[in-house]
């Protein structure tokens, strides 16, 4: 039974050297388009397909409630997953096109290979002239054609959707630290 666990140890560790070397960049161009949108009074939206919309809703809370210390409130909302609704792959969308803005954000969050429900919403948002950051993975077929010049893809080295899940969640709290902080310079931990 430790062969598996450390194996699943050492693929986990494996990606994080990998991401430390590639993703610091893309984390840093991220964090620049998410204090420059809240210090101009914009919105930030975000969603995930399947059970990336878990790290979509951790992002809205932390933001809204602080991770670091305490602050106010950003205005970051995780959109809805209804999933009673009529048009399943078009409830992200919908959401964006009543009350997205220009130069709104829009984060979405994709561990899989495809992801139709968060490609409509990008499609939404950039019907709306808003921004996007996606976080995606090297297996991603539908997200990375959507960005723009002025967008902006924190891509995770690898195919493997339990891999990718655990950097959402590492990556959505590292883009909340870094925000707060640059916003509130005097607070420390």
């Amino acid at each position: 039974m430790q062969d598996p666990i450390k194996t699943l140890f050492t693929e986990c560790i494996q990606t994080q050297i990998a991401a430390a070397d590639m993703l610091q960049e893309p984390i840093e161009m991220a964090c620049n388009l998410l204090v420059d949108s809240l210090l101009n009074g914009r919105k930030v939206y975000c969603c995930g397909e399947g059970l990336a919309h878990a790290t979509s809703r951790h992002f809205a809370h932390i933001m809204l409630t602080g991770l670091s210390f305490e602050r106010p409130p950003f205005p970051v909302t995780s959109l809805h997953a209804d999933y009673g609704a009529l048009e399943y792959d078009r409830m992200f969308a919908q959401q964006l096109q009543a009350v997205g803005q220009p130069s709104d954000v829009l984060i979405v969050f994709n561990a899989s290979e495809r992801a139709p429900r968060v490609s409509r919403a990008m499609e939404a948002a950039l019907s709306r002239d808003m921004l996007i950051i996606a976080l995606t993975q090297n297996s991603d077929v539908d997200i990375a054609g959507l960005l723009g010049p002025d967008d902006v893809e924190i891509r995770i080295p690898t195919s493997n959707a339990a891999r990718a899940s655990e950097h959402l969640l590492q990556i959505s709290n590292m883009l909340c630290s870094v925000v707060e902080h640059r916003i509130f310079p005097q607070e420390t931990d």
